[in-house]
């Protein structure tokens, strides 16, 4: 059975249980011996796949990034929220309150992410640490800046598409408010995590969405009603 694996499928796996194993007992346990026993392979399949543990652990992390992202707002495609702001579609609600809604929504759904698997949160922490911490030849070194290049190119395509929705605009300073929000966002799962506190956290989230509600304005001045 285990012949039957391509490369690419045998990746896929080891890389899911390097993510099981980091889940329930932390980075510190994914070794390739580990991770190996976990496959029920032998360390020379692991050795097959990459080239080196840091190869194993930047592909790990990689996923996780992806996998924190995608539950993000729990959607398929950020396609179905609507195109560029120029060619949106505002036929249906529009406005601040609208946008205030959308917002409110998807970071509540980041919030019910966290609370349904904080394991899965624990490692994009423990990942960014280990970055900061590895040597500037290892395979892990630039995870925690492509870690903040995902997160922002995937909060401004975000930000663009409900911008497009509602009719509303940043007028170009979109990359400052998803920077600032995501380092709230960040700040309120930690803070979360610590003291499990599920008010306080949607009262953060209530908070942030006011703040970049209030820093949208119509894309055609006098089309919408005053805010």
């Amino acid at each position: 059975m285990l012949s039957r694996l391509s490369i690419d499928q045998r990746r896929v796996q080891l890389i899911d249980c390097a993510l099981d194993l980091a889940q329930r007992t932390g980075m510190s346990s994914v070794t390739v011996r580990a991770v190996a026993e976990e496959a029920g392979v032998s360390l020379g399949i692991v050795h097959y796949c990459f080239d080196s543990k840091d190869a194993l652990m930047a592909a790990m992390i990689e996923r996780a990034v992806g996998d924190h992202l995608a539950a993000f707002l729990r959607v398929e495609s950020l396609d179905d929220l609507g195109g560029d702001v120029a060619a949106a579609d505002v036929s249906g609600p529009v406005g601040t309150d609208e946008l205030r809604a959308l917002l409110t929504g998807a970071l509540t759904s980041v919030l019910d992410v966290v609370q349904e698997a904080p394991e899965r949160w624990l490692v994009l922490i423990e990942s960014t640490v280990v970055s900061l911490r590895a040597p500037s030849t290892s395979g892990a070194y630039s995870t925690a800046a492509r870690q903040n290049d995902l997160a922002e190119d995937y909060g401004l395509r975000y930000l663009s598409a409900i911008g497009a929705r509602t009719a509303m605009t940043w007028d170009g300073s979109e990359r400052a408010v998803v920077r600032a929000a995501l380092q709230l966002i960040y700040g309120m799962i930690q803070w979360w995590l610590v003291d499990r506190d599920d008010d306080r956290a949607r009262t953060s989230i209530a908070l942030l969405c006011d703040w970049i509600t209030e820093r949208a304005t119509p894309v055609v001045p006098g089309a919408l009603s005053a805010r």
